[in-house]
């Protein structure tokens, strides 16, 4: 069979290899036009004829690769016939898939047998004299006597009444009153002392995981005990797990949420306390939706709202008026300067645009920066009047001339204002509050290293310490312990300190006034994640981490202008975030309608991001057109990531390929380690394309750049290898944190046995670049883009591309991307992650696929016919391809076996083992995928004096209008 007429390029793209375009030879003039009219009037007769269907170049398989196909396929059916796996799958998950939530609540409430509350139950009794013992012990009661200090054990007495009279109490307190750490330890010292404390079981949820691991270091320190004993905690990969019995545990939202799975009415515990729910994160505000629907089945469980002083009177609206109680009081006041003050004070003026202002990758990206400049113009000359005559003239100039005055856009005022408060102001922590990691990173750097030669003198006085999600927790638990004698300590922290996480000796606060914030474009369906003002109640809990220690000061790096334009509060997440994670979710809670239970909570969602979302989950199979939960979808659902990363990551597993894969899943997760310097684009797209090496692929350039940084960093010249790629070293270190994040995700569901991403037995195909393509197809899908043409200009490389996605008309690649400006592809087909519409509609990364990747890893794969000559098989009923009925039903047979398998690792998670049966079935879609790797591709686009397509424009610089 003819290798090259098996694919070209899987469809389109001209004609054959006869003339240029693929017309006949020796035609001139009037006649090429009169062949390309009548070649478009033979196109619309077939399209007529076909029912708008038009046929794409055929797809069947070679005799002798079908018949290695069908071996493996045997092979893997004998030990795995689909009824019975199948049936064992429907009779293992039968609640799952057929209960509805109030069926699973009645359910387990048969279940539920009530907590024995016995008062004389010797356990409870070893409590009560062990508490006794522990009172009488003078570290102990130094340690008490510091915590009666704090607000919240000054209204011990009333916040235990209210909860004893009340299923439902809201705590509101600002930032510092001791409710998150007190709270849970006079619960469960009232249960000790009544006797009863063998039955207190209290959780207390935490909205991050360094939250979890800090307040239950601190409350297992203020009980004069180890962790492990009456106080744990539990985050995703990692625990120290309290006693059954009289214990505490702080969790993050989402452990107690994956703990509702199984046990819907919690019926382990006495207490449920949602910590800092003013901050209306996702996960909050669903376990607050469930606990209205779960409460009225528990009348014995104490619910406790915790929250700052924030749009509190919205909570208890929610739950029906509940009891609220207010805890008064802070422990130190805290001067507040703004950046006027701070200018005034410091008498600094060295205001420069700052290298992270001025190097953009794009140009929407300058036009932004021109955006913001012109807004802070008109904030700025509308204040300043108002201040002029209490600000020196410099100070008024400053603000007037420089726009990196506010928040963090001039990282060298920042490291002159952390010297100066080491230098002027009395011993104290110093936590500044910056936007993300690549801020946190190049701020360190510049406090390690200062150019000012005064700063010099000052470095050996300051320890740094940074502070973001992504890092590993045991590094960041240093940030609580003492700085070594004669330093000052400095935190560089994001949102992540604002809240739950409390450092006792910080005495200064920076706060830039910037964070990240994600946010959700409904019309384009999509995600993005954009630096912004905080909101005022941001600020205040930022304000409120000074001064715990004494008398604190609190430097707003934004004007008293710039504040009376900020929110009063942050917007809910829910309304900020794609739903499909969140509805596989509630498919585990049983919970069958998400929209239902989406309407009754606090904010409810905008029905079109509903419906994007279950578009979505069926388009890449976890959910059944009844939307039910697939085999792949309940895999899907246990992941703690986004669903379409879960499942590239999780084919890589199956399809060892794991370390590449899991630098594209990062590099699409977080960021490209890619900047670009004003002037230099042009150099920057080079050194992409060179580092690509011609995969076609933006997702595969990152794991390209990883593997010359890990190669480079072994010999020790990782700085140069990043300064000369212009690559980011931070960023490149975050997607290495991000790839074993992954990884430990994959060994914790079993799907690998070492969590190593560079493991030899999960990369045994990593080399194999046309199923690495298909695996980020299988990720990416429905994102998929469809190539109709190429024009070369004239002589020159740089060509011009004339592609369409289901939605839109007109797309192309954004100009960073290694594909644009490209002359030749293999295939027609691309996979792409975001898009961007500007002047036009962009595609900001893609990667080359084959169509037989998308016959696998896409949806609605049907096969049928135009005559019976005319045999087709196609993808979501929009690509449609020329195919033997014996190499459709090989794929649909392998697409059928392939959600056994995903049944089976359903049934019993463990890795595929070599060469075992189930192997076999990967060997199979192996097979089918590597043949896109075999033989030569002719190039059969048309030149520039070659267009067929109406649609397809150019002015006279050869750019599309």
């Amino acid at each position: 069979m003819n290798r090259n007429r098996r694919y070209h390029r899987g469809g389109g793209g001209g004609g054959g290899g006869r003339g240029r375009g693929g017309r006949p030879p020796g035609l001139s003039g009037r006649e090429i036009g009169m062949y390309y009219r009548d070649l478009q009037k033979s196109r619309k007769e077939e399209e007529h004829r076909t029912g708008g269907i038009r046929l794409n170049p055929g797809m069947d398989v070679p005799p002798g690769v079908l018949n290695q196909i069908f071996k493996c396929l045997e092979r893997f059916e004998k030990q795995n016939q689909d009824e019975r796996v199948c049936n064992e799958f429907q009779e293992y998950f039968h609640r799952l898939l057929n209960v509805s939530f109030e069926e699973f609540l009645n359910e387990s409430k048969r279940n539920y047998g009530s907590v024995n509350v016995d008062q004389g139950d010797a356990h409870s009794l070893r409590l009560k004299a062990e508490l006794e013992r522990k009172g009488d012990s003078e570290e102990y009661k130094k340690k008490l006597k510091m915590r009666q200090k704090l607000p919240a054990m000054q209204q011990k007495d009333d916040i235990l009444k209210a909860i004893q009279d009340n299923q439902i109490v809201l705590v509101v307190g600002s930032t510092g009153c001791g409710k998150t750490t007190q709270i849970p330890q006079m619960i469960l010292d009232a249960y000790i002392q009544a006797e009863k404390g063998h039955a207190c079981r209290v959780v207390c949820t935490q909205p991050r995981r360094i939250s979890a691991i800090s307040v239950a270091e601190r409350v297992a320190y203020e009980r004069n005990e180890s962790l492990g004993s009456s106080v744990g905690y539990q985050i995703r990969l990692e625990s120290r797990m309290p006693r059954d019995d009289g214990s505490i545990l702080y969790c993050t939202t989402g452990i107690l949420l994956q703990k509702m799975q199984t046990d819907p009415l919690m019926s382990g515990l006495t207490t449920v306390i949602l910590d800092e729910i003013h901050e209306r994160s996702v996960e909050t505000d669903l376990l607050m939706g469930l606990l209205k629907i779960i409460l009225p089945y528990r009348p014995d469980l104490k619910v406790i709202l915790m929250s700052a002083t924030v749009s509190e009177e919205t909570f208890c609206e929610y739950f029906n008026n509940c009891h609220t109680i207010y805890i008064h009081g802070t422990l130190f006041p805290v001067d507040v300067l703004y950046l006027e003050d701070v200018l005034q004070e410091t008498g600094y003026t060295n205001f420069q645009n700052d290298i992270m202002t001025a190097t953009r990758k794009n140009g929407r990206q300058r036009n932004n920066r021109e955006q913001q400049d012109t807004q802070y113009s008109s904030m700025i000359n509308s204040y300043l009047p108002s201040i002029r005559d209490k600000y020196d003239k410099q100070v008024i100039d400053t603000l007037r001339r420089y726009s990196d005055t506010e928040g963090c856009g001039n990282l060298n005022f920042l490291e002159y204002l952390i010297f100066y408060i080491c230098e002027h102001k009395p011993p104290g922590a110093i936590l500044v509050f910056l936007p993300g990691y690549e801020r946190i990173s190049k701020l360190n750097d510049q406090l390690q290293r200062p150019t000012n030669p005064r700063h010099q003198r000052l470095v050996e006085g300051i320890q740094v310490y940074p502070l973001h999600s992504m890092m590993p927790t045991v590094n960041q638990r240093s940030v609580f312990e003492p700085p070594p004698a004669g330093t000052r300590k400095v935190i560089l922290s994001t949102i992540l300190a604002e809240t739950s996480v409390t450092i006792d000796d910080v005495v200064y606060v920076i706060n830039t006034g910037r964070t990240k914030v994600s946010d959700y474009d409904i019309e384009q369906n999509i995600q993005t994640l954009q630096e912004q003002w905080v909101s005022l109640a941001n600020s205040k809990q930022r304000k409120g981490r000074a001064g715990r220690v004494q008398p604190g000061v609190c430097y707003n790096l934004f004007t008293r202008g710039r504040e009376r334009l900020m929110d009063e509060i942050p917007s809910p997440e829910i309304l900020r975030n794609k739903l499909e994670s969140i509805i596989l979710h509630l498919k585990l809670l049983h919970i069958k309608e998400p929209f239902d239970f989406l309407k009754t909570l606090i904010n409810v969602p905008d029905i079109r991001a509903i419906n994007h979302g279950l578009r979505l989950l069926k388009c890449i199979d976890a959910l059944d057109e009844d939307c039910n939960l697939t085999p792949l979808g309940l895999h899907l659902a246990r992941l703690p990531i986004d669903p379409q990363m879960g499942k590239m990551i999780l084919m890589a597993a199956l399809f060892r390929c794991l370390d590449p894969i899991t630098s594209a899943a990062a590099g699409i997760s977080f960021k490209s380690p890619f900047y670009t310097p004003l002037g230099l684009e042009h150099k920057v797209d080079n050194v992409k394309r060179d580092l690509s090496l011609n995969s076609k692929s933006d997702h595969l350039l990152i794991h390209n750049v990883i593997k010359g940084y890990r190669e480079n960093r072994q010999q020790g010249s990782d700085m140069n290898f990043c300064y000369r790629n212009f690559l980011s070293k931070s960023t490149l270190s975050q997607i290495e944190n991000m790839k074993q994040q992954f990884a430990d995700i994959l060994k914790n569901s079993s799907f690998l046995e070492s969590s190593d991403c560079c493991a030899k037995n999960s990369n045994i195909n990593s080399n194999n670049i046309p199923l690495l393509r298909a695996i980020i197809a299988s990720g990416l899908y429905p994102n998929l883009a469809f190539l109709r043409k190429v024009k070369r200009v004239g002589r020159r490389v740089h060509a011009i591309h004339s592609m369409s996605t289901p939605v839109d008309r007109k797309v192309n690649f954004h100009p960073s991307s290694v594909n644009s400006g490209e002359a030749s592809f293999d295939s027609n087909y691309f996979v792409y992650f975001q898009k961007q519409r500007t002047c036009q509609v962009y595609l900001l990364d893609a990667t080359m696929v084959f169509p037989m990747a998308l016959l696998i890893f896409g949806d609605g794969v049907k096969q049928g016919e135009l005559s019976a000559n005319e045999p087709y098989i196609s993808v979501a009923d929009t690509y449609y391809f020329k195919c033997e009925p014996e190499t459709s039903s090989v794929i649909l047979k392998l697409r059928q076996l392939l959600g056994v398998l995903l049944r089976k690792k359903a049934l019993h998670p463990s890795p595929i083992e070599i060469n075992s049966d189930d192997e076999q079935l990967i060997r199979a879609i192996h097979l089918l995928l590597s043949l896109d790797d075999i033989g030569s591709h002719l190039d059969q686009y048309p030149s520039d004096d070659e267009d067929d397509d109406d649609d397809f424009d150019m002015d006279h610089d050869g750019v599309t209008p």
